[in-house]
């Protein structure tokens, strides 16, 4: 029996394989943040975005589509042959719809260089791919298209092995994981030392600038960095290095709280459900400042806070940079 996957994933997982990003968007918008660092193309240490934290406003006006339409509907059936006509003359309909509706595109562009004046700052010196940089392809891998996804990574590596590095530092764990546990069984050769963004800041944690206190602060462990990465100590770590009063949340570190962002997608309503459970529970710890180091982490929590809500969610990467002089 053929089992059908929802259209929206079929999408999506076309999208990657033609455009490599999950919503089709072109190089230069991938990498606009990188601008005004001019970073070179080729060295040993290679800055890897995976164009994830880009994608987050685009995804999130996707699936405020999705939410009000039935995907078993005609009118979705027309907005998808509206796509198809429209994919013919080489515009991509979703991205189009998406960009009308799209918000927070400046700050989340901003997390990258953000990210990258921190290590900067830290004395790391390090390459990017820019326009030509790839998603990693982890949702073909996840969502079942490993055919697909054992094709899509032989352009990933290319890409890779053009900038002549031997580390690659992943800002999303979605991506570390990828590339440390499934590229090296599609990939012959796939011998890549693969570090977080988290594990470069925690090496050298000493050099941070301490952070004017904001009240304490709490973590959310995203699932890939904490129970995959096994890393969640080393958060921790750095936010005591630069003075910030860390409270716990009842649930922490490996038996961390899904945020609702793995199925925002498919199901958004029950995704906004379970976000707003989470910063529940991690307000239970007394602090209203939450921290995250995912993308999509940092984007299901936004959307499951309550209208009104004081609370402030936000990237670790935001918080550490506070301590960048100008």
């Amino acid at each position: 029996m053929e089992t059908k996957m929802p259209m929206v994933l079929d999408i999506i997982s076309e999208n990657i394989i033609k455009h490599g990003n999950p919503l089709a968007l072109k190089g230069s918008e991938v990498a606009s943040w990188a601008k005004e660092l001019d970073l070179p193309v080729k060295g040993e240490l290679l800055f890897y975005t995976g164009g994830e934290y880009q994608l987050l406003p685009f995804i999130d006006s996707l699936v405020k589509t999705i939410t009000h339409l039935d995907q078993g509907s005609k009118m979705f059936s027309m907005m998808m042959g509206a796509r198809n006509i429209l994919n013919k003359t080489g515009i991509n309909a979703e991205k189009m719809y998406a960009s009308v509706l799209a918000k927070d595109k400046v700050r989340y562009n901003s997390v990258c260089l953000k990210a990258a004046k921190v290590l900067q700052g830290l004395g790391y010196e390090f390459c990017y791919a820019g326009n030509e940089e790839l998603y990693s392809g982890a949702l073909l891998y996840e969502l079942g298209y490993l055919e697909d996804m054992k094709t899509y990574v032989q352009k990933v590596v290319e890409v890779i092995r053009k900038s002549g590095a031997k580390t690659i530092v992943c800002l999303s764990p979605h991506a570390a994981e990828v590339f440390k546990f499934v590229y090296p069984k599609m990939v012959e050769g796939f011998d890549f030392e693969i570090v977080t963004y988290v594990d470069l800041i925690w090496q050298r944690r000493d050099k941070l600038a301490k952070i004017q206190s904001t009240g304490p602060v709490v973590i959310h462990d995203s699932c890939r960095l904490a129970r995959e990465l096994g890393i969640h100590q080393e958060l921790r770590d750095i936010l005591e290095s630069v003075g910030a009063d860390v409270k716990e949340a009842p649930r922490n570190r490996e038996w961390t709280s899904c945020c609702g962002g793995p199925i925002k997608i498919l199901f958004p309503e029950l995704s906004h459900v379970i976000g707003a459970r989470r910063v529940n529970e991690l307000k239970e710890s007394g602090a209203e400042h939450i921290l995250t180091s995912c993308p999509y982490c940092l984007s299901a929590l936004e959307g499951g806070r309550a209208k009104g809500d004081s609370a402030i969610i936000e990237d670790l990467i935001e918080f550490l940079y506070r301590g960048v002089k100008a």
